[in-house]
């Protein structure tokens, strides 16, 4: 039995190919995972258990990020010294940032807890909005020097700015969500973007606020603050301080989402049953996997498993089982019966069903340890018209894209619903369509990068790992 094995393993070449075919397969499919980051295996080494290496890494990214805030500090105090230099981003006349043409700051609001406040006023005539689309940041002050390298901000509106298209319009909302002083890195933007104060710490005789409600007040006074200032307004993109575009096209990407996808699948004069709460730019990659699965992820690797199964079997049949060249007649004969199996799908694989299903788990194995993010969003980042939009699994808020049509709807859910800490923001708004007619949803590749090693909230760094 043994030599048989022996046999059969190194001299019958066309059984043996199947056995090396395999064997190679799942080895470089383990190297690949063990290597690329979020694979399966580079998952279990560095995200799930942190080790020795985390602590080097850290501090590499720390000091990285010191040297691109340090940056973006002097770039932006070039600007303001020097709003010559910058015509596509300063007005001549009111020296002001262009965004500032645009907003209408006579806009109020009802209940006073809901209150904004636009830190600098316009000082030109109103312009009428077209197309532009709005990017608000919102931050919160603290722990924000640059020198220690938490000035995320400041590296999101470098790139923002260095990369500046003239449809889009730049704001801020600063969560005033302490008594803390400033730091210089926030009097610089304070100075240069339009910056609306929502959240003010409330005085001592207000009722005491806890920190998820707090930020979920802030959130949604930041979209009202900037849908009632732009009255034309159909389009804002909320992105937290550390969610940075990854792409220096990220203005093309983000203008054929909205104009190709979007306003084609949800116009903004549509009576449509189900309309979008919002749609997420960003979801940490290390959630979005086989392990962690969707509807739409179990979907798409059953799918894709047997497609790659269907070519590699006729492949195999064209270019290993062949001994002679086909004619062109041949040829033809292969595709139209390659083209009718897909139809009748039990006659694909009559005399080698276990070779087929034995790959096609092959493929599924090779997939799961390789990732979803690294296989399927390869091809995707390609063109804008490859992204995918579903339905949005629960998880966090980096970044975001709200509609005029629907904002007031979202607005009022959350003036509704009370957050703690067992119920923040993100978990209020899984519950959003259950409980409206809204739908969230999700597009994939992610645009934007979540690049804040520090939590303000835990008052510690991550697991640099998790930065994607």
């Amino acid at each position: 039995m043994f030599r048989r094995t022996i046999y059969f393993i190194l001299f019958q070449w066309s059984q043996r190919f199947h056995f090396y075919f395999v064997f190679l397969s799942l080895f470089n499919a383990c190297w690949i995972s063990y290597r690329q980051p979020y694979g399966l295996l580079f998952n279990l080494k560095h995200v799930i258990w942190e080790d020795e290496s985390v602590e080097f890494v850290r501090q590499s990214i720390i000091a990285e990020q010191k040297e691109q805030q340090k940056l973006a500090v002097e770039w932006m105090e070039d600007v303001i010294t020097n709003p010559s230099k910058y015509p596509h981003l300063i007005s001549n006349v009111s020296h002001q940032l262009l965004v500032y043409d645009y907003i209408h700051s006579n806009s109020t609001i009802a209940k006073p807890f809901s209150a904004y406040t636009l830190l600098n006023r316009p000082r030109q005539t109103l312009l009428n909005i077209t197309d532009h689309i709005v990017i608000s940041i919102l931050y919160s002050k603290q722990d924000t020097d640059h020198r220690e390298g938490k000035f995320y901000i400041g590296q999101i509106l470098y790139h923002l700015l260095k990369y500046h298209h003239p449809r889009f319009l730049i704001t801020l909302c600063e969560n005033n969500n302490t008594n803390e002083d400033i730091s210089d890195g926030i009097n610089i933007i304070r100075n240069l973007f339009p910056v609306f104060i929502v959240n003010s710490v409330p005085k001592p005789s207000s009722p005491d606020v806890n920190t998820y409600e707090r930020e979920k007040q802030a959130h949604l006074q930041c979209i009202l603050a900037n849908f009632q200032s732009f009255p034309n307004l159909n389009h804002l993109l909320l992105l937290q301080d550390d969610a940075e575009p990854i792409s220096k096209d990220f203005t093309y990407q983000l203008t054929r989402l909205i104009d190709d996808r979007v306003q084609r699948q949800w116009p903004s004069n549509s009576h449509q049953k189900q309309q979008p709460a919002f749609i997420k730019i960003y979801h940490p990659r290390w959630l979005i996997s086989y392990l962690n699965p969707s509807i739409y992820l179990i979907i798409q690797l059953l799918t894709t498993s047997f497609l790659l199964t269907f070519f590699g079997y006729y492949s195999y049949k064209i270019l290993i089982e062949r001994k002679t060249p086909l004619k062109s007649t041949e040829h033809q004969l292969c595709l139209r019966l390659a083209f009718h199996n897909i139809i009748f799908l039990p006659r694909m694989v009559t005399r080698t069903r276990i070779c087929c299903l034995a790959y096609f788990f092959l493929i599924i194995i090779v997939l799961i340890l390789i990732d979803h993010t690294n296989f399927s969003w390869s091809w995707r980042s390609l063109h804008p018209s490859l992204y995918a939009i579903y339905p949005a699994p629960s998880c966090c808020l980096p970044g975001v894209i709200y509609f005029r049509q629907t904002y007031t709807q979202v607005v009022d859910y959350l003036n509704q619903v009370e957050c703690h800490r067992k119920y923040a923001i993100d978990t209020a708004f899984d519950d959003l369509p259950r409980r409206t007619n809204l739908r969230t949803y999700l597009v994939e590749p992610n645009l934007v990068h979540h690049i804040g090693l520090y939590s303000r909230l835990r008052r510690t760094y991550i697991n640099p790992f998790l930065l994607d």
